[in-house]
């Protein structure tokens, strides 16, 4: 009770105040949501982006044409393809279906699903900190740049984001819940998708299993993680069977994990993204979609044995991958004019967006990491509920890190967990504005 007492008084307001505190806190948390869909059109409409088939955003911006035409999952030479997670692709193949291939619309939906996001990052930062401090939070992702940015291109980083920020609120409404399998099943599809934008997405159950255990044991965390993982793969069997039809191997999302963790594990790997063309152009002979499953095989296999074979540059990669995927957050400036091909800004508006860009992610990241030591010096001394949210928001970045280490690294990778670095920093905020941790919130 002393810890408790510490973290939160007990006060019983009265009825008319309270409603009255509740439909501030409501009109103030409009105001950022509705301010952060203001800027991302603002800056769709000012800024014309155009897909272009020498990136990751012009192929997923052709997959998603090519399904809505009915013309199949292809490559730009028309062959069947396997190597793209189809999740982004479906979800532009609706946009593009109802649009007439309106690129602009399917932009238009990214502020829409980042508008949503700010609001899960008030949720989530609500559970660890008061009403001024999570309003920070969401009003700071509201205006992060590369946030903004990243809904004028045709990347997955807006969808994963919010599906991923959209799981872990789930996740802890699941574990509040006396019949909690309703959440676990909403929490399953939203992940089961979630993996096929991004298939790193597919093992956020077992991040949260930690979260469920404070509260309730381990037995019961490893049956909700086992409920939620069933139906995320349930969600994502009928593409891995439809790879399995196309290329006669078992082939879960997409082949490019098998690239990717060859790119990651492999003479010449410095923990960045590279062309590795001595393994995409094998079996020239095979028809494409067998020829792909063959080369994410060969990737996988070669991989294991250049990490198994070089301990010690292994170990340098680790350092090298951690490094690149936080130290800067440019990435969404780089691909608005792929990589300043397209010149679609004015180059000191292009230099001043570089420069805002990691100036404020690094002054975040500071602030978030002082949240972290606070989350670890306050986790016995809080009530379950915001203990359990601690637990999710660091094993998932804890987890977001490990898997790009087992890949490889680059900062645009970390943009789906920016929404929980900022639930973070509400924790530093709630401090300087001493602010009590909640043992209830009205989200």
């Amino acid at each position: 009770m002393r810890d408790l007492n510490r973290v939160t008084s007990v006060t019983t307001p009265h009825p008319a105040a309270s409603r009255a505190r509740i439909r501030a806190e409501r009109l103030a948390l409009a105001a950022v949501a509705l301010g952060a869909l203001a800027v991302r059109l603002a800056w769709i409409f000012s800024v014309r982006f155009a897909p272009t088939l020498q990136d990751d955003a012009g192929r997923y911006d052709l997959l998603g044409r090519s399904l809505a035409h009915a013309a199949g999952y292809v490559n730009p030479n028309g062959n069947t393809t396997l190597f793209w997670p189809p999740g982004y692709p479906f979800v532009l193949t609706a946009v593009y279906r109802f649009t007439g291939d309106s690129v602009r619309s399917a932009l238009v939906l990214n502020a829409a699903l980042d508008t949503l996001t700010v609001l899960l990052v008030y949720a989530l930062a609500r559970r660890v900190s008061g009403v001024r401090a999570s309003l920070a939070a969401a009003a700071i992702y509201a205006v992060l740049p590369s946030a903004v940015l990243f809904t004028n291109i045709t990347l997955t980083e807006t969808t994963a984001t919010c599906l991923l920020t959209l799981a872990l609120w789930l996740f802890l409404a699941a574990g509040e819940r006396v019949r909690p399998w309703p959440m676990l099943v909403a929490a399953g599809l939203v992940v089961g998708f979630g993996a096929l934008v991004r298939g790193q997405l597919l093992l956020l159950p077992l991040v949260a299993v930690p979260a469920w255990a404070v509260a309730d044991g381990w037995r019961q965390a490893l049956a909700r993680g086992a409920m939620a993982g069933v139906v995320a793969l349930a969600v994502i069997t009928p593409w891995t069977v439809r790879n399995y039809l196309e290329s006669d191997a078992v082939v879960p999302i997409a082949t490019n994990s098998g690239v990717d963790f060859y790119i990651g594990h492999s003479a010449g790997a410095d923990g960045r993204g590279r062309i590795v063309d001595e393994l995409v152009f094998r079996y020239p002979d095979l028809p494409p979609a067998e020829a792909e499953a063959r080369i994410s095989r060969d990737g996988f296999r070669e991989g294991l044995k250049y990490a198994a074979r070089h301990p010690a540059d292994e170990a340098k990669l680790t350092a090298r991958k951690v490094f690149f995927l936080w130290y800067a957050d440019d990435e969404a400036v780089q691909w608005t004019d792929a990589h300043a091909a397209l010149h679609v800004m004015d180059r000191s508006l292009r230099h001043a967006l570089l420069i805002m860009s990691n100036a404020y992610y690094r002054v975040l990241l500071a602030v978030a990491a002082l949240g972290v030591v606070l989350s670890i010096v306050q986790i016995r001394h809080v009530p379950s509920r915001a203990r359990a949210t601690f637990v999710l928001l660091l094993s998932t970045l804890i987890y977001w890190t490990a898997v790009h280490i087992v890949f490889f690294a680059d900062p645009r990778f970390h943009a789906p967990v920016m929404p929980a670095m900022c639930a973070l920093v509400a924790v530093a905020l709630g401090r300087v504005m001493r602010q009590p941790i909640p043992s209830v919130t009205s989200t």
